[in-house]
């Protein structure tokens, strides 16, 4: 069942994260669009009532995931709007393309933040919601190859997505007792996005065909949050 089921998505003004609002949208969940701009908020929302038809299980909301006074301000906003949380995904993310010897400490901040601390305020600020929930929850972790291999060039990225996996391997271990929750990984290949045409713009022009399509990782985000068959508590799937 799905019906008054809430879902936050973090990132989710383009990209995977966008298209797992929409899919969420279309199977009758509230779906709360989060991120840092306000403009593709307002696209994905419009988008979603083109085809969903029904403002009102729709909730966007501007934050930066990496802020804890902002993400408490979203949880707040949510619990108001639909008095509870069933599923957040995880999924805002950033790059930045250097050598380690050539990243800046800010950049290294930035991409811990929002990619690895913004994981860690959002799921500590929803995780009193859904453990005192009868029906549990379901947190995914969008993490990435990367988070299983170093990458030339991309060490502050592959240290957060490493430090993703850690962080969901310890919370399934403490949330096992809660029969009804779940916590999860998705380790994505490479997928046709904006950050990856920004990782290597040549190499995306050649292989943009190749690359999964931000769709594709939307329908296994939802498989993972519905087939409680398949998906347990603890896993880490990978896609392409």
């Amino acid at each position: 069942m799905v019906e008054n089921k809430t879902a936050i998505i973090t990132g989710s003004g383009r990209g995977i994260g966008k298209e797992t609002a929409i899919l969420l949208a279309i199977k009758g969940l509230n779906v709360v669009i989060c991120s840092r701009t306000q403009n593709e908020i307002n696209l994905v929302v419009k988008r979603i009532n083109e085809i969903h038809h029904n403002n009102d299980h729709i909730l966007g909301i501007k934050c930066d995931v990496s802020i804890s006074s902002e993400v408490d301000s979203l949880i707040k906003a949510v619990i108001e709007k639909f008095d509870g949380i069933d599923i957040l995904v995880n999924n805002a993310g950033l790059v930045f393309v250097k050598k380690l010897v050539d990243t800046s400490e800010e950049e290294w901040d930035q991409t811990i933040n929002t990619n690895l601390k913004g994981t860690f305020l959002c799921t500590k600020a929803v995780l009193p919601y859904m453990i005192g929930n009868k029906e549990g929850g379901v947190i995914i972790n969008v993490s990435s190859g990367a988070g299983k291999a170093g990458f030339e060039n991309l060490s502050a990225y592959c240290a957060s997505k490493f430090g993703i996996n850690g962080l969901t391997e310890s919370l399934a271990w403490e949330v096992a007792s809660h029969s009804q929750m779940r916590v999860m990984t998705l380790c994505p290949g490479e997928v046709a996005t904006k950050m990856q045409k920004h990782v290597d713009p040549e190499y995306y022009r050649q292989y943009e065909n190749r690359m999964l399509k931000p769709q594709e990782v939307a329908e296994k985000i939802v498989d993972m949050i519905f087939d409680t068959a398949r998906y347990h508590n603890g896993q880490c799937i990978d896609i392409g």
